[in-house]
Order: structure tokens, then sequence, then C-alpha cells
């Protein structure tokens, strides 16, 4: 297997709050290997956003604490100063975030938007040469009547279009990493569907990596190529998504995979019982001992690491799903 594009090791975020310091992420270790697409899930408030940010070092105000490694080509990200990051970001590391509503600029033209974003990356170019190029991605993506959508303020376009306008900035700038934080939060189905399509495609002529968030597993099935299971602010489960999804190991990748909505399902809605980890409280046991159905007594005492469970698989589980009833 080749080496990973992108390594975390320790990764810990804290941020202060009206209630104490929060434990926003708490030591990720993850892999992030070149040419693939990895899906995040996990219920809100895992710190599946929180790990995106990260990755382009966009962090809060109130942050309190950042520990541990992020390294690419050997240059650990955490360790470079402000000005060196912004090197990195619009260059080798790209993002497409949840609302594109509130992440293009209102006061610009979507062709000056991507203008300034193409010439940034390639500073010999010209103006004309930059539209043109604007004007392909926009084709690229599926937006009709590119030329004239140039000239288009982002209110004036539908909430499918202006996505398909961030994944053309974002895909602009030949990134070695693509982060899409939940890119189909704001949509309906229909082009939710379209979008995912849209990504299908262009995977086939993006060398990158894809770090693909999201909350819905059916998306992550059909899209990624590997699966990171967040909760709590920690990873519980890794592994090809294939396997993972059809025979987890760690209970709440089961939990989380019996809650999915199946549209031939007339039976009651599942949930999974209990409150999420509180983000103050310290870690002292397994995050998910009070809500796991195999909880035993170690679960309560000690905090299990990421174990190897077969090829290319982890999980934090002192007690895993049996494979054979999985």
């Amino acid at each position: 297997m080749s080496e990973a594009l992108v390594t975390v090791r320790g990764l810990t975020l804290r941020a202060s709050t009206e209630r104490g310091e929060a434990h926003i992420l708490r030591g990720l270790d993850l892999d992030i290997m070149p040419g693939r697409i990895l899906g995040v899930v996990g219920e809100s408030g895992s710190g599946k956003s929180s790990l995106a940010a990260c990755l382009l070092r966009l962090l809060p105000d109130n942050l309190t604490g950042l520990a541990g490694t992020i390294e690419i080509d050997g240059t650990n990200l955490l360790a470079l100063s402000e000005r060196e990051m912004d090197a990195w970001r619009g260059t080798r590391l790209a993002m497409i975030f949840q609302d594109p509503m509130t992440a293009l600029n209102p006061l610009f033209t979507v062709g000056t938007l991507l203008t300034d974003v193409l010439r940034r990356r390639h500073p010999g170019l010209s103006r004309r040469d930059a539209l043109d190029r604007a004007e392909a991605l926009l084709r690229s993506v599926g937006i009709a009547d590119a030329r004239r959508r140039l000239a288009a303020y982002p209110h004036e376009l539908s909430g499918g279009m202006r996505q398909r306008v961030m994944i053309a900035m974002a895909l602009s700038v030949e990134p070695s990493l693509l982060v899409a934080d939940e890119p189909t939060t704001a949509l309906d189905a229909t082009i939710e569907a379209q979008i995912v399509d849209l990504f299908d495609r262009l995977r086939q002529d993006f060398s990158g990596s894809i770090v693909f968030i999201s909350h819905h597993l059916g998306l992550v099935a059909e899209l990624c190529d590997d699966l990171c299971v967040m909760y709590g602010g920690t990873i519980v489960e890794t592994g090809p998504v294939a396997r993972v999804l059809a025979a987890p190991r760690h209970p709440y990748t089961r939990a989380l995979i019996d809650c999915e909505i199946e549209t031939d399902d007339d039976g009651p809605l599942k949930s999974i019982p209990g409150d999420v980890p509180d983000p103050v409280a310290p870690m002292r046991a397994c995050i998910f001992a009070p809500r796991c159905p195999r909880v035993g007594e170690e679960c309560r005492t000690a905090v299990p690491a990421l174990m190897a469970m077969g090829p290319g698989r982890t999980a934090a589980c002192f007690r895993p799903v049996p494979e054979a009833v999985a």
C-alpha cells in the first residue's frame, strides 16, 4: 500500500466556553491515502467539522489548546506560521464549505471570484485567460450557459448552482487535498444526488485526495473509498468503506447503521439511547460506554486505543462487535 498523503497524529483541540474548557478533538490518529476519498461520519458534535478546520488551520478565536501533528510531504502544518500557512491554502489545500451562500462574497460576481482564485494560483495568468478557464470550470461542474453565469452574483444563483461554483473554485487550484465539509447539507434530495454524482464524475480527473464529511451513510457508501467514524471528538473506527459498513466492529458504527432510514422499512425509527458526551468533561473511560449495549467493566475504567481489527481496519473498543454477528 502507498504511503499516506496526510498523516495526523495525536491531534488535540480545546476551546473556551461559558461552561469551561471544551475538548473538541481528543488525540486523533488518522491517515489520508493518496488518490482516495475518505468519508468522515458521526453525529452532530462528534468533531467532523473541527477536523476539517484543523486540516486547513481555520481555527476559532476561542482556541485554548492545539497539539499533535498534521504532516503533508514531511511538513507539519501545525508548526507553520500564519503567513506560511496562507501559502498552502488555495494551492495544496482547498475546502468546500457547507453553505455556499455564506462562503461566497455577495459583493463580487462569479467571474471575479473564480478569476481571483485562478490568478492567485497562477500569478502569470492574464485576466482573459483566467476568464476562459473559469468558464471551462463552470462547464465541467455542470453549469449551463457558463459564460453568462460568470456575470451573475451569488444571490442570483440557486443553492445547487452556488455549490457547483464552490466546487469549481476548489478544483481550480488543483489541490493535493480537497476537504468537503457536508457539501450537500443545505440542498434538497434531488440536487444532493446531482452533487454526489458530480463528485463521482470529477474524481476521475482529480489526482488528489478528498475528505468528504457527511451525516448520510448512504452517500458515503456510494462515493467514498475509506471511512472514518467519529464520536465525541474521537475516532472510533476506520477502514475500507464497504467492509466497515458490511461488518462494523465498533458498537457505535453498528448503531449508526441501524439508525439509517430505509425506504422500504415501515417500522419505527431507530435511535441511539442516551445523550452525546459532554465536551467539557474529561475522558477517563470509553467515551461511548454510557450508551453502549456491549459495555463491560473495563469500558468504564479505561480509554481504549485504536486497535487493528483486520487488514486496513481499526476500532477503539474493548468489546468489539463479533465479525460473525455483524
